[in-house]
């Protein structure tokens, strides 16, 4: 019971609504810096400006697929399913609305931990909020210093209980039932086999994490993007009025109807924000940590980077499957 109400507690209004008004906020601050994550961005991932001198232990591609690695996934797929059932197709379009501001957000939080990153190790590089917040609080020296340890510390802490429970048990969870309803593979064997898969690739450091996502990362990601896209060739005749009904019911109430629960326009708000946070996690703090290891001396550069990734898995995947939902009914 405790524990169901910090989760209430934390997935709440005001927490989405605070992270939705720092990604207006920083949008303005950076002059519209989704601009420049289009444009300047896609050069640094090609590799234009990358310096093999540069403190880091992986190159931008890499630190971009390790964090994608983390955000396309379920978040994109089945979280988007839930989001027009509760709140109608209209979730959609505020999941859009939050994902562009969400680009900006993203790039001023991983900005920030290259700023403030340790590179006492160059080839082991870290950084992350917690880094953050004791280098800024700790200049005010006193009773701000200790604060700042003890945020820093709280929130390593949150984040290694999100990782754990969202990041790796509900996504193991999850292949392991899929697995033994379409295989008959018995779910502890699924379990052991992707605990050992994993355990390869995390022991092997920052280095192998980086080198695999950027292998596997961009083939799921295509592979996904192939199989949505064959759907929508196959139903090209629905899409214009799919696109239709998630204008028209973003804005207004939608009955309920099918799988649709219906619900009033604030709700299909507040569903479609929780939903694109859920997928691109910007500003909870864990792409930080593993940009942080990218090789360069230009923390803006990084960031700019880092601020791909919400559009990636909100904007383009999580729209290709709300319109194969859409238009296959």
């Amino acid at each position: 019971m405790f524990i169901t109400e910090i989760g209430e507690l934390i997935w709440s209004p005001p927490t989405f609504i605070g992270l939705l008004g720092a990604g207006v906020l920083f949008t303005v601050w950076s002059r519209f810096t989704q601009y420049r994550i289009m444009t300047h961005g896609i050069n640094v991932i090609r590799g234009i400006y990358d310096d093999p001198d540069d403190p880091g232990a992986i190159n931008h591609f890499q630190a971009l697929s390790a964090a994608l690695s983390a955000t396309v996934g379920l978040g994109n797929i089945g979280g988007v399913a839930l989001a027009i059932s509760l709140g109608g197709p209209g979730a959609l379009f505020w999941m859009w609305v939050v994902g562009f501001f969400g680009m900006a957000l993203k790039t001023i939080e991983i900005t920030l931990a290259m700023m403030f990153r340790d590179t006492s190790d160059p080839d082991n590089p870290s950084g992350g909020a917690m880094h953050v917040v004791r280098h800024v609080m700790g200049k005010k020296g006193g009773m701000w210093a200790t604060m700042g340890s003890v945020i820093g510390g709280i929130f390593c802490v949150t984040l290694i209980i999100s990782t754990i429970t969202g990041g790796n048990m509900f996504q193991a969870w999850n292949v392991a039932l899929l697995t033994e309803s379409y295989f008959g593979v018995p779910k502890i064997a699924t379990g052991i086999i992707l605990a050992l898969v994993v355990g390869m690739v995390i022991i092997g450091g920052i280095r192998r994490i980086g080198t695999v996502a950027g292998k596997l990362v961009p083939v799921m990601c295509l592979l996904y993007l192939i199989a949505g896209i064959a759907v929508l060739v196959v139903k090209a005749g629905e899409i214009p009025a799919t696109f239709a009904l998630i204008f028209q019911s973003a804005f207004a109430p939608l009955e309920s109807q099918g799988a649709f629960v219906g619900g009033t326009l604030g709700f299909a708000f507040m569903v479609g924000m929780k939903r694109a946070l859920f997928s691109n996690e910007a500003g909870q703090g864990s792409a930080p940590i593993a940009h942080a290891a990218a090789k360069t001396s230009e923390p803006a550069r990084e960031g700019i980077v880092g601020g791909i990734g919400p559009f990636i898995d909100t904007i383009c995947i999580c729209t290709l499957t709300a319109l194969v939902i859409l238009t296959t009914g």
